[in-house]
Parts: structure tokens; C-alpha cells; sequence
């Protein structure tokens, strides 16, 4: 196995799915069941793109779901508004 043509095919596949995803996703349609080394790694390097991307908004969708959880405020023993507190 030739390493060094299926790590530039990986960082071309990275990088044409990050710039030009429907050029990326074609490219990968087409040559996906190819066995040569740069094919392979083209394919597996759009994929690593679009996986990465699809983890990234989901963490970004995730923080603005924490930010619109409203918190609950610290509530002293002695204020009036103690809120669920029980004194045993």
C-alpha cells in the first residue's frame, strides 16, 4: 500500500469537502469503489470533513440550548423567598 498517495488523497478529499462540498461529494460517488490509494483515501478524507463538520454543529447547537436554560439564583437559609427548601 502506497501511504503517501492515500495521504494526499485524504487531504484533497478534506479539503474539496470543505471548500466545494458538491464537487466533493460527486468526486467521492464516482471513484468510491475504486482501489487505488489516493481514490481511497480522497473518499475517506471528504467523509472525515463531513463528520467533523456534522459534530461541530451539533456542539454548537448544544451550547445554545445550555445558554437558554434559565439557572436557578442562590437563595440564602434566611430569605424570604427560599424557594423548595425544607428546614428539618
Amino acid at each position: 500500500m502506497n501511504e503517501q498517495e492515500l495521504a494526499r488523497g485524504f487531504n484533497a478529499g478534506y479539503i474539496i469537502q470543505k471548500h466545494r462540498p458538491e464537487i466533493a461529494d460527486s468526486l467521492t460517488e464516482a471513484v468510491k469503489d475504486k482501489q487505488d490509494e489516493f481514490f481511497q483515501g480522497l473518499v475517506a478524507g471528504s467523509e472525515q470533513y463531513a463528520k467533523e463538520r456534522t459534530q461541530s454543529k451539533t456542539i454548537s447547537k448544544l451550547r445554545d440550548t445550555v445558554r437558554q436554560i434559565p439557572r436557578p439564583t442562590q437563595k440564602g437559609k434566611d430569605s424570604p423567598d427560599k424557594g423548595f427548601e425544607i428546614d428539618l
